[in-house]
């Protein structure tokens, strides 16, 4: 049995694979040959004026394919009001295209499984009738008039598995064993290590065979959708699906329940409701469609276990969005946090300092609040640093402004304004409290000794000045309160240092 692969010509891919093993898997003498019913029917439906009559005769000839076309006619799968007693009736009844599908499919799959059907090909089976089910339901459910056809692609699209496997052996039984469950994984370690993978050898095994376009394109591309000719990706997505339904019936495994959800949903706009939905009719469809096609369905997990896995695995990722957003919510504030605060002192910086107060002014000249700014530097900083160094005179502004940060209430502001500079924004609070929080800063300095370093301490005095906005007209923009607090700093400096000093307004 030869074959001439035009891949290459047609998709220009035949670089990106291994072309030598591709032809060494096509002329295979074992390949599974096209049945000769097959033939006859696939030859009688490619002519233009097709005799009805007589493909029903050429079923007809094939008592075994008849018969089970007739049960699988007359069961729910169909639900027809009626029974069909015979192939033309069918044809009448059906259409051309429901009864050459289900020629061709107990056909070729009957010609796929001779020889196939040991123990470790039982979930192959079961894989590729849920498929070619869930396929053909989905296309329905998306009005795709090619719902037969999607049946079709869903039973053969493993075709190039099987051709693999009779070419190389144990070499490839390795890497279905590895692969596992996990379908698209064996279809990845096809290209990895055979640089070569199933659904070309499908697509091309499919093409000899003379299958028509719109059935070998599903075999071709079912792991790339995408890939596929545009006229056809819809009939190649809903066969995807319907390999995510096979494996959710068929795999233990929450994830791969979740898969077809999330798939549904996201390539298809298929509701989650109406995927349930789906499931529960592909469950139904498959389970009297296993006898008619003779394939064990033995170990296929019911629609409820799907459902109960995909909601673990729908909650889990529910909970670890939550995590993942509650992690951001805090990383985005210590961001915040960077960008905000003096790296040295821990206070807020200069630009969260005009923020803040100009945000607090507008405030308190909208409510007609008091807002007062309490400003104050390191007495004879300089010296400190002169005369010990600039690490010791950064100790002394973390132990000074660590002390204000512990006095300031709540809804104030601690922040470095600019070297030794500190400033307090204090809402609502009137000249009086502004000036005993200023005293008592004060005198708690005053009372602390500060460790520098090298077993020596230093006590250090700060100048405090305060000034209060309190509705009256003479602070009408922020700037001009913390030019008043800045002077009265400057009036406790030229009254002898650590001390308080309070701004007051001359009257008009």
């Amino acid at each position: 049995m030869l074959f001439e692969t035009g891949l290459a010509a047609r998709t220009g891919i035949a670089p990106l694979m291994n072309q030598e093993l591709l032809e060494k898997v096509l002329r295979c003498p074992r390949l599974p040959s096209l049945p000769t019913i097959a033939i006859e029917v696939i030859e009688l439906c490619r002519q233009q004026d097709i005799n009805i009559r007589q493909i029903a005769t050429t079923i007809s000839n094939d008592p075994g394919l008849t018969t089970k076309i007739l049960k699988t006619v007359n069961s729910s799968f169909y639900g027809l009001s009626s029974s069909v007693s015979t192939i033309s009736h069918a044809l009448v009844i059906l259409g051309l295209n429901s009864v050459k599908t289900l020629a061709l499919g107990f056909s070729l799959l009957g010609g796929m499984k001779e020889g196939h059907e040991d123990d470790d090909l039982i979930t192959f089976w079961q894989r590729s009738l849920y498929s070619a089910v869930g396929a053909r339901a989905i296309a329905q459910h998306m009005n795709l008039v090619q719902h037969e056809e999607a049946f079709l692609g869903g039973l053969l699209q493993d075709l190039g598995v099987l051709a693999m496997l009779e070419t190389l052996g144990d070499e490839y039984m390795e890497l279905l064993r590895e692969s596992g469950t996990d379908h698209h994984r064996l279809w990845e370690l096809e290209r990895e290590k055979l640089d070569l993978d199933h659904t070309v050898v499908g697509g091309e095994l499919a093409e000899h065979w003379k299958l028509p376009n719109i059935l070998h394109t599903p075999i071709r591309y079912h792991e790339e959708p995408d890939e596929a000719p545009e006229a056809l990706q819809p009939l190649v997505q809903s066969v995807c699906l319907g390999t995510r339904a096979a494996d959710a019936f068929l795999v233990d495994s929450a994830e791969v329940s979740q898969a077809f959800f999330e798939y549904a949903d996201e390539q298809l706009n298929i509701e989650h409701a109406d995927a349930e939905a789906l499931l529960a009719t592909i469950a139904e469809a498959t389970d009297e469609m296993t006898t008619l096609f003779d394939i064990d369905n033995h170990g296929a997990r019911s629609v409820e276990d799907i459902l109960a896995a995909a909601n673990e695995t729908l909650l889990q990722l529910t909970l670890e969005s939550q995590q993942n957003a509650s992690q951001l919510e805090k990383k985005n504030e210590q961001l915040q946090e960077q960008v905000t605060r003096d790296s040295l002192t821990g206070a807020a910086n200069r630009g969260k300092f005009n923020e803040f107060m100009a945000e607090q002014f507008a405030n308190a000249s909208r409510e007609t609040q008091p807002l007062s700014i309490v400003f104050f530097d390191a007495d004879k900083f300089k010296g400190v640093n002169d005369t010990h160094g600039h690490q010791a005179g950064d100790k002394v502004l973390v132990a000074i402004s660590k002390i204000v940060m512990d006095a300031c209430p709540e809804n104030g502001l601690v922040a470095r304004y600019g070297g030794e500079e500190f400033a307090v924004i204090l809402p609502n609070c009137d000249r009086r409290d502004a000036a005993r929080l200023a005293e008592s800063i004060r005198k708690t300095v005053e009372a602390q000794t500060i460790d520098i370093g090298d077993d020596m301490a230093l006590n250090i005095t700060i100048s405090l000045g305060v000034a209060t906005f309190d509705g009256s007209r003479f602070f009408s923009r922020p700037e001009q309160l913390i030019e008043a607090a800045d002077k009265a700093v400057y009036a406790a400096k030229e009254s002898g240092r650590n001390c308080v000093r309070i701004f007051t307004p001359r009257a008009a």
